[in-house]
């Protein structure tokens, strides 16, 4: 897969930064939502989580418009990934257009016209995304993300099952484990078909399927659910060292132990 790994952007002072969960083809549900919040084109930015297409009505107009549409960006999805791969695969084209992943659109074009729209992705999409402004720094992959963000930016080897494909990291803040990535503010992901969630600092935000409601969010709702889930998990663990502290003391009393 001839993909980019990382892009960088950076919003001018004062930019309005927007972030956007799985679309899934539905364009509708897309515009509904940006005319909500007031995005301007040309003015505003917009980052997509990836896995623009296949279920909706709309993939390859949404393949146009995340490439072709200033301002407007997109980390590549394992639905873009099955849709590149599956090109010049049979086997991955019949998993591709099955009725679970939802890639039927592509029967309508011909093999040229998809090879265009491949090349739109390839040339215009990244697997990975750095927002960098003076205040924070936030990430962007579609699935899961390294421990340090510096793999990303710097090139190291794709890992695909683990950045496109892998909820571990998903399943195991449901579970309550937290986990941080380091190199960057926070990261956002899709790729889950949840509710919104966050976890150390990561943030998932693919909620069309779970709750019909897309979500897009700005940066700064990003930041502020971080920083709160970082202080309620801080105060979380002053309470389990005073609870083990007094248990110890307990039973320090009762067994004599003069610790």
């Amino acid at each position: 897969m001839a993909t980019i790994q990382h892009k960088t952007v950076k919003p001018e002072t004062g930019q309005r930064v927007f972030f956007c969960g799985d679309v899934h083809g539905d364009k509708r549900s897309l515009e509904k939502q940006l005319e909500t919040i007031g995005f301007v084109e040309t003015e505003d930015i917009l980052i997509l989580t990836g896995d623009l297409i296949d279920r909706g009505e709309f993939s390859a107009e949404l393949i146009e418009f995340a490439t072709g549409t200033p301002g407007v960006y997109s980390v590549i999805g394992n639905h873009e990934s099955l849709f590149l791969h599956g090109l010049h695969d049979s086997l991955t084209r019949s998993i591709h257009t099955g009725a679970n992943i939802g890639g039927g659109w592509v029967e309508q074009y011909s093999q040229s016209e998809l090879e265009e729209l491949a090349a739109l992705i390839e040339n215009n999409m990244s697997i990975a995304i750095t927002v960098e402004t003076e205040q924070y720094k936030i990430g962007v992959v579609h699935a899961s993300a390294p421990n340090d963000w510096q793999k990303v930016v710097k090139g190291s080897p794709l890992h695909e099952e683990q950045w496109l494909w892998s909820r571990g990291q998903y399943e195991a803040a449901l579970a309550g484990e937290s986990h941080e990535v380091t190199g960057v503010d926070a990261v956002v992901h899709g790729h889950v078909a949840g509710s919104l969630t966050v976890s150390g600092n990561h943030v998932w935000i693919d909620t069309l399927y779970q709750t019909g409601e897309l979500t897009i969010i700005e940066a700064s709702f990003i930041m502020d659910s971080v920083s709160k889930h970082a202080e309620r998990s801080g105060a979380t663990g002053e309470e389990r060292r005073l609870k083990t502290l007094n248990e110890l003391s307990e039973l320090d009393q009762k067994l004599n132990l003069g610790y």
